[in-house]
């Protein structure tokens, strides 16, 4: 395939990514509510929380009417993250529809895609943008960043529910000490890629930590008449991202401040 074709794949898989990943859940959206209402779990957010999915597809939609004009059809960022765009989106709209048919496993398989896909856009965003663009910097970056941040969050909370939908986890103790655990971890994790990303943009890793830390307090706000584990676990993992989050945007380490330079030295 030629370099210009692979590039109109390119553009027009995202375009009708985005528009497939929206589209699905007006038919979908009531039935992925009921079913997870059908599973509730000691880690899954208050139902506002998931308000994060407006402007998640509305940048979407910015986002894929961006990349495809034709001014933007070589551009080197959208070349590397474009097919990992599509991925996720095109993931998102499958989980979308096998996740309300009681395909539970399945749609944990294909919470991968989402997940690699969002979080592999939004890296390589981090390290391409530079001084690219102001586009780049305030759409592109934000995009990746609310999107990876969001489903980052949501896998581990998706697979604690999958756990439950599966018989695997009962409720009581047992699910609250590994819903506790699939929270750390995400957080552990969440402050890797923000570490990752921090010579990106600003606005980058700021909506990717955001987006965590807005399922976090969503876990709290929801769990802490019910769980007071995995409340604790939400409040350590948040106080983490928001260290690691400061440490990033003073440019050096999240415990301090930027290395000093060694000095030569004297006889």
């Amino acid at each position: 395939m030629s370099s210009a074709v692979n590039d109109v794949a390119r553009q027009v898989a995202n375009v009708v990514g985005a528009i497939f990943q929206i589209a699905v859940p007006i038919f979908t959206g009531p039935a992925v509510g009921r079913v997870s209402g059908e599973n509730p779990t000691l880690v899954v957010p208050a139902d506002y929380a998931f308000v994060i999915w407006t402007p998640i597809f509305l940048l979407a939609l910015v986002y894929a009417v961006y990349q495809a004009l034709p001014s933007n059809r070589e551009s080197p960022l959208l070349r590397k993250i474009g097919w990992f765009s599509a991925l996720a989106y095109f993931s998102n709209g499958i989980w979308e529809i096998v996740f309300p048919a009681r395909e539970f496993v399945l749609s944990q398989i294909v919470f991968v895609g989402i997940s690699t896909g969002a979080v592999v856009a939004f890296v390589l965003v981090q390290r391409g943008v530079g001084s690219g663009s102001r586009f780049d910097r305030w759409l592109v970056a934000p995009t990746f960043g609310l999107l990876a941040g969001w489903v980052t969050a949501a896998f581990f909370v998706g697979f604690v529910t999958v756990l439950v939908a599966t018989g695997v986890l009962s409720g009581g103790i047992g699910e609250a000490l590994f819903g506790a655990l699939m929270l750390i971890v995400g957080g552990a994790i969440t402050c890797a890629v923000i570490l990752a990303g921090r010579t990106g943009p600003v606005q980058g890793y700021f909506a990717y930590g955001g987006a965590v830390l807005w399922a976090l307090a969503g876990v709290v706000a929801n769990q802490y008449a019910y769980s007071p584990v995995t409340t604790g676990a939400s409040l350590l993992a948040a106080v983490l991202i928001a260290v690691v989050l400061v440490g990033a945007s003073r440019g050096g380490r999240p415990g301090g401040g930027t290395r000093r330079a060694a000095r030569p030295r004297t006889a």
